[in-house]
């Protein structure tokens, strides 16, 4: 046992860029993952109370697969983000659940994002059949068994991980490439005690996973990419009305285009690493190499942070339910308590701000002359 692991430790020291002492995180990487996690939190959440609160999924069936995702983000946000820099020190008969967790709704939100596409794709495609296609009752049942398919597929997976052990300052746990390299070069040593933040999944297991995400994240590209043609090449409809439908895809477009330049860059990177780890003797990893896949994994732990926000601006429901609650929000705040007055001008700003969200409902030219109108007035104001 002690042969092996020295064997393994000195094919390690090779890697002269890796050589440090086990420090654990700086503290600017530590604020980087509470702040990333508790913006992202905050985002997710304001982007679920909206969804559950004022969302009808009858009329708008696809909202539930925006909510499947946002479901996803926050939990990515709350398990991972906030967690991570506390990874040692999380008990061991937590470790299994925590990645499960983690991998679960990493595949949710793309397989999700898929969905979307293809209910993009078939709105447009398929214009008159689609709500003969796509139902509320169909989509919550392509939900279920997304989340009943992964977490099955998951909990298997990770069945087979196993606890690496630390060598002796050999590799720095701060960089996200000494991850991958001890993944695939360290093996579960009894004589180590077991930790969260030294697990493993044998080569068998997370290069399909890591495949997976790759071909979830080019797909759903494709799909945009196919939908922008056919809708910019339609001759069938005017140009006014191919500019509302464009303003429809816009969400779907920023969506999947964060994503792809999000997410692909680092799996890429993570996959190349892998599967030169296991055909090279001794692999090493430039430090150019090492420091891109760092980089990328940050800008993919972003990518989750800026997805509520994506959800907010490219959406009206979401955009004008949020300024609603902000100037609720500054209006209870800019009248005192002590005012009788304030709770009846509450109510009556309450009720006033409802009907015209009624209006705007049942009649959408209402919203445009109120925007027009409000402009028009601010116009004024600065002459």
């Amino acid at each position: 046992m002690n042969a092996d692991r020295n064997e393994t430790v000195s094919k390690m020291s090779l890697c002269g860029v890796f050589n440090g002492s086990d420090e654990g995180m700086t503290t600017f990487e530590q604020l980087f993952y509470i702040g990333s996690g508790v913006t992202g939190f905050v985002f997710n959440t304001v982007v679920m109370l909206i969804a559950v609160l004022h969302i009808d999924t009858n009329d708008k069936p696809r909202q539930i697969i925006v909510i499947n995702m946002t479901v996803a983000d926050l939990l990515t946000c709350l398990v991972y983000m906030l967690t991570r820099p506390f990874l040692e020190h999380l008990p061991v008969l937590f470790c299994y659940p925590y990645y499960v967790t983690i991998c679960t709704v990493q595949l949710c939100s793309c397989f999700n994002l898929l969905w979307l596409n293809v209910d993009k794709f078939i709105f447009v495609q398929f214009p008159l059949q689609y709500y003969i296609i796509v139902n509320r009752f169909r989509i919550l049942i392509v939900s279920i068994l997304t989340w009943t398919a992964i977490i099955s597929l998951v909990m298997f997976a990770y069945h087979f991980m196993s606890y690496r052990s630390n060598p002796v300052s050999v590799l720095p746990r701060k960089s996200i490439m000494n991850f991958i390299i001890l993944s695939s070069l360290i093996n579960h040593h009894n004589e180590f005690q077991p930790r969260c933040d030294l697990v493993a999944l044998p080569p068998f297991i997370y290069t399909p996973i890591c495949v997976m995400y790759i071909s979830l994240i080019i797909g759903c590209f494709t799909i945009s990419v196919i939908i922008f043609l056919i809708a910019q090449g339609s001759n069938r409809i005017e140009n006014k009305a191919r500019s509302k439908l464009f303003q429809r895809l816009f969400f779907l477009f920023c969506s999947t285009l964060w994503t792809f330049f999000t997410c692909l860059p680092y799996r890429l990177l993570y996959l190349t690493t892998i599967i030169e780890s296991h055909l090279t003797i001794h692999y090493c990893p430039s430090h150019a190499m090492m420091t891109t896949t760092d980089f990328f994994f940050r800008v993919l732990v972003l990518g989750t942070v800026i997805n509520p926000v994506i959800t907010i601006v490219t959406q009206r429901v979401y955009r004008e339910r949020l300024l609603w609650y902000m100037k609720r929000i500054r209006f209870t705040v800019c009248h005192s308590n002590d005012d009788p007055d304030a709770t009846n001008r509450l109510h009556k700003f309450t009720s006033s701000m409802l009907k015209d969200e009624r209006l705007c409902e049942l009649h959408p030219e209402y919203g445009q002359k109120e925007k027009a109108a409000d402009e028009s007035r601010n116009g004024k104001q600065l002459l």
